[in-house]
């Protein structure tokens, strides 16, 4: 045994170990856009809101955490044994105790449950609710099928409707125009899955035998991810994709060519690839 330790020790404090320690250290940096300590930055125009939701309840539960220590460590230190001064100890039923108690449950309901939830659901009426119409000439519409283990997405072509020969079909891809609502229906072929686009800071379950809607609305042109956030089975890792975000005159372009692609790749037979159904309003 002592062989074996010395043996590991020997490993672990090898320049080996300490340059993979770095690589890895550096790789997750990169990874993560070079900062560790916050979420991505927001690619969508409502995305803001969610991103300093996020930092007011961060923020809120530290002071908490602050609070509570301090709480603790009072009593710690003025009711510990030591020369001259035997341990107090009770279980806090005292009238005094009770009320303060009270005092801290209602503050701390107010602070980061009643106030926190006011925000919230202010940001979901004025912003995620608020779907755009898709008759709009501006919206963008989306069918996205997901699978075990990946995401079908479906773009309507140049005729603006689906189920044609002309729709765009593509598999853990997703290409949309910048500046432009973009609004998905999305069902699921066998088990719950959860179209998860971190950077849009938009996420809503897709569910076998039901059609659910979300939207969002890019500001920012480039390569962004695509992902599920429900387990779904041991591949579930596998199920991720890339979003890529055009300006809408390169996106023009790329519709075009990709409606002629799905025209000449159309093939009426392949009931797999026929999939798409009637926009719901």
């Amino acid at each position: 045994m002592n062989r074996i330790n010395s043996l590991l020790a020997g490993v672990l404090s090898s320049r080996w170990m300490k340059a993979l320690a770095v690589v890895g250290m550096a790789g997750v940096a990169e990874a993560q856009g070079g900062n560790r300590w916050a979420p991505f930055p927001p690619a969508s125009d409502f995305g803001h809101r969610f991103s300093e939701l996020f930092w007011l309840i961060t923020i809120l539960c530290s002071i908490s955490m602050v609070i509570v220590v301090l709480l603790l460590l009072i009593p710690l230190l003025r009711d510990r044994a030591r020369p001259g001064h035997k341990a107090n100890y009770d279980h806090g039923s005292s009238l005094h105790d009770k009320r303060l108690t009270a005092v801290i449950s209602l503050a701390t309901f107010i602070v980061l449950d009643a106030w926190v939830l006011a925000i919230a659901m202010k940001d979901l009426r004025e912003a995620y609710w608020n779907m755009p119409e898709v008759d709009q000439a501006e919206t963008y519409p989306i069918e996205v099928l997901g699978q075990q283990w990946a995401w079908h997405f479906r773009g309507p072509g140049l005729d603006g409707e689906f189920g044609t020969p002309d729709d765009i079909l593509e598999m853990n891809q997703l290409t949309i125009p910048k500046g432009r609502p973009v609004s998905f229906q999305m069902t699921s072929k066998d088990v719950i899955h959860s179209l998860f686009l971190p950077e849009m800071r938009t996420k809503k379950d897709v569910n076998p035998g039901s059609i659910n809607k979300t939207w969002f609305k890019p500001i920012e042109a480039g390569e962004f991810t695509i992902l599920c956030a429900e387990l779904c089975g041991y591949a579930h890792y596998q199920m991720f994709g890339n979003l890529t975000v055009m300006e809408q005159e390169d996106f023009d372009e790329w519709e075009e060519s990709a409606s002629l692609l799905g025209i000449a790749a159309y093939d009426p037979e392949d009931e797999e690839a026929q999939w798409a159904w009637e926009w719901e309003e």
